[in-house]
């Protein structure tokens, strides 16, 4: 069966894109069929797919139509002024660059900027709304082993969408006492979304039928680790808060043993789409999140 997974963290800067790409393509070479969605108003995985993945072509040269955003916008649209009609979304919103592995760009040039951010403004705060990416997704899924979100670092409707239809999340972090912080603060977001709409909401039995369980933490993962500076300390401190939230809140907090360091090869690779040859770090992550999604699968059907 499908997973759904969210990359996410309300901190900038600490590789969400990056992780999405490289996952992206650990996955799909060990032959698992993959789909990355671009959740970010910026659209940087998009922008970067688009120009590596398609010959001569750049973000600004994709048709509207192939976009994210026009799902979005008609879908909007449709629950505003015309609910009772029927929206069959066209196949070339999924771009193809192998077989395994498949990408639905977002676009900050859509309708001459009309990004996500823009049409999130428009959402109402109901199921109808943070419904949209769901029923799409939900037509496509069966196709995939994987599904892989690029969350941007803020709480709009479109994002907290996301929290709700996804298995699994997984959170990349710089190792520091404000970016730990952070994480727990993100966490705490994630599991109070889903409590609003399908725990305490007005409308929760539907939002909870819909929607399913809570996504569970696959693991925080500490990126962007420079060699020549000791963690040692930062290390222990990071882990004892992320302890103690864990303890407080009955949450499981894992920290993946695999560190991905601040190499320029793995920033250059990714920026035309790929896994570092020269470096492995991302691909003993890879692995390990597999594992670990293979691990909370056994124990869900052990319960």
């Amino acid at each position: 069966m499908c997973k759904i997974i969210f990359i996410g963290n309300y901190k900038g800067g600490v590789g969400k894109t990056t992780t999405t790409i490289n996952l992206a393509q650990y996955f799909s070479d060990s032959q698992k069929k993959i789909l990355t969605i671009d959740l970010d108003p910026q659209s940087s995985l998009s922008e970067i797919q688009v120009n590596n993945f398609q010959s001569g072509k750049t973000l600004k040269d994709l048709p509207d139509e192939d976009t994210l955003n026009y799902v979005y916008e008609l879908s909007i649209l449709k629950l505003k002024k015309y609910p009772g009609l029927r929206l069959d979304f066209p196949d070339t919103i999924i771009q193809k660059h192998t077989e395994f592995y498949h990408y639905i760009p977002s676009s900050l040039f859509y309708n001459s900027g009309k990004g996500l951010d823009t049409l999130a403004i428009k959402m109402e705060d109901n199921i109808d709304y943070l419904a949209i990416l769901k029923s799409f997704i939900d037509t496509v899924k069966e196709r995939y082993d994987y599904i892989l979100i690029d969350c941007p670092p803020s709480s709009n409707l479109i994002t907290q969408s996301a929290f709700l239809m996804s298995d699994y999340y997984l959170i990349p972090t710089v190792l520091d006492e404000i970016s730990t912080n952070g994480v727990i603060h993100y966490i705490h977001t994630v599991n109070n979304t889903y409590k609003k709409y399908c725990v305490s909401g007005e409308d929760a039995i539907l939002a909870k039928y819909y929607f399913g369980n809570c996504p569970k933490l696959i693991g925080i993962f500490y990126n962007l680790i420079r060699g020549q500076v000791n963690y040692t300390v930062a290390d222990g401190n990071s882990r004892r808060a992320l302890e103690e939230a864990a303890t407080i809140s009955e949450q499981e907090m894992y920290v993946f043993p695999s560190n991905v360091s601040n190499y320029i090869d793995i920033a250059r690779s990714a920026e035309q789409g790929m896994m570092s040859k020269k470096k492995n770090d991302f691909a003993e992550f890879s692995k390990d999140v597999m594992n670990r999604i293979d691990q909370l699968e056994r124990q869900n059907n052990d319960n």
